[in-house]
C-alpha cells in the first residue's frame, strides 16, 4: 500500500516512508515545506481500521484522549508508558540531512521496545505502537523545523504530572499552557 495525500492547491503526493503496524494501521511520512529547514520537514498522515479510505492527520488531542482512557483502566502502566514517551522526547534528534530524512528511522518505538505496554492495547482506539510512532515522528518534525517548539514535551509533561483534564486538553489543543 502506498499512502497518497493531496495538499491544498497541489497535486497528490505519495509517502516516501510508510510504517505498517501490527493492528493494520499505516503511518505515512510525506515531504513537508515548513519551518527553518523546509527541505527536511515532514508531514505525518495515517490510515487505520476506522479510516479505511481517508488519510488523516494525527492531532495531539486524539492520542491524549486515548492515553487518558488507558490511564482509567491501568493507571500504573499508562503512567509508565507516558514516562517512557517523555524520556524519549529529549533523546529524539532532528534530521540533519536529506538522506536521514528519507530513511526516517524510528529509534524508540519498535515493537520490542513497546512490548511491555501491550496490555494497554485493550483500552482506547489506538495501539501503543501507533501512539509511540506518532509521537516519535511528530517530535522529530517539531525538532527539525521549529526551533524553540516544545508542544509535545508540554503535553507529555501535563500527562506525566496528572494535571486536570482542562489543563491537559488546553495544552493539547494549543489553547493554553501548563
Amino acid at each position: 500500500m502506498v499512502l497518497e495525500w493531496k495538499p491544498k492547491k497541489k497535486d497528490k503526493v505519495q509517502a516516501f516512508k510508510e510504517f505498517h503496524l501490527q493492528d493494520g494501521a499505516v503511518i505515512g511520512v510525506f515531504q513537508g515545506s515548513k519551518g527553518k529547514n523546509p527541505d527536511l520537514d515532514i508531514v505525518v498522515k495515517y490510515k487505520d481500521k476506522f479510516t479505511k479510505r481517508v488519510v488523516r492527520t494525527p492531532k495531539h488531542i486524539h492520542w491524549v484522549i486515548d492515553l487518558l482512557i488507558k490511564k482509567e483502566h491501568d493507571r500504573e502502566l499508562t503512567l509508565e508508558f507516558i514516562n517512557y514517551l517523555f524520556s524519549m522526547y529529549d533523546k529524539i534528534q532532528p534530521f540533519k540531512n536529506k538522506a536521514e530524512q528519507q530513511k526516517c528511522e524510528l529509534k524508540f518505538t519498535s515493537p520490542e521496545k513497546l512490548k511491555r505496554y501491550d496490555p494497554l492495547n485493550k483500552y482506547g482506539e489506538h495501539s501503543v505502537e501507533f501512539i509511540g510512532h506518532i509521537i516519535e515522528l511528530l517530535s522529530i518534525e517539531e525538532k527539525t523545523g521549529f526551533e524553540g517548539a516544545f508542544m509535545f514535551k508540554n503535553v507529555l509533561q501535563a500527562l506525566k504530572e496528572e494535571k486536570d483534564i482542562f489543563s491537559i486538553v488546553s495544552t493539547a489543543t494549543h489553547n493554553g499552557r501548563l
